[in-house]
């Protein structure tokens, strides 16, 4: 004789989350993130681990975000130092702005290991498994597209995204907006030829160098694992397949 399901156990079956897959957006296209409560946009900047380079590990293997628009303006670091993984900039980030998403989405986001000066100036660069552990971070300067042919004192703690690649109009591409203006806004390299500065974006998205205790605007990056879905109609992470 048959098994009968009962009606209690019905009512615990759920249907499969659906949406668009992370791993199938495109590079450039806009996706969208609740913010307290406000769905903010995102530039997907790249997928999977930027390409050819042994900078990342295996955790930086995903769906790459940009915020669209600058968040705000804050100090790299408050005591103008320009060590990183001790950045004023680091640990908000890692904090109060990630507390910004909802429980499930800061679950979402993927724990990476950027690689990064780990120290100040021309120190060395971590990377690998031996990168910077971090949800949310600032693109560094050969992520956006220089390198050294550049400028000299770019620290090589990172390879171009697929976004910033290119000639075709790239400082445009770079350019950054807070309330409706262009603003500088930072990266996470250190100005390699001293221990107080660090690069930013201009607001002609060319490169600059400040003193890390000024304020300039920040632009949060972060991965997603590639079965991250987000909504068909209005694009809005939902969560994990």
């Amino acid at each position: 004789m048959g098994h009968v399901l009962l009606s209690k156990e019905v009512q615990n079956l759920t249907a499969p989350m659906t949406g668009i897959l992370a791993s199938t957006l495109s590079v450039g296209s806009s996706v969208y993130l609740m913010e307290n409560g406000s769905a903010v946009e995102y530039l997907v900047v790249n997928q999977g681990a930027p390409s050819g380079s042994s900078l990342y590990d295996a955790s930086c293997d995903g769906t790459w975000l940009l915020r669209k628009d600058i968040f705000d303006s804050r100090a790299w670091h408050s005591s103008n130092r320009n060590s990183y993984k001790a950045s004023t900039i680091h640990s908000y980030l890692n904090s109060t702005f990630l507390g910004l998403f909802d429980s499930d989405i800061q679950a979402a986001i993927k724990e990476v290991k950027i690689p990064y000066v780990n120290g100040t100036a021309n120190s060395a660069v971590a990377s690998g498994a031996n990168g910077l552990a971090a949800k949310i971070f600032l693109l560094s300067g050969y992520e956006v597209g220089w390198t050294q042919s550049t400028n000299r004192y770019f620290p090589i703690d990172g390879a171009c995204l697929s976004y910033f690649s290119g000639t075709a109009a790239t400082d445009s591409k770079r350019i950054g907006y807070l309330n409706g203006a262009a603003a500088s806004w930072w990266l996470r390299s250190p100005y390699a030829n001293g221990t107080g500065s660090a690069w930013c974006v201009s607001t002609d998205g060319s490169c600059g160098g400040s003193g890390c205790s000024n304020s300039y605007g920040i632009r949060p990056a972060l991965v997603l694992p590639s079965n991250a879905l987000f909504d068909k109609t209005t694009l809005i992470l939902k969560g994990v397949a």
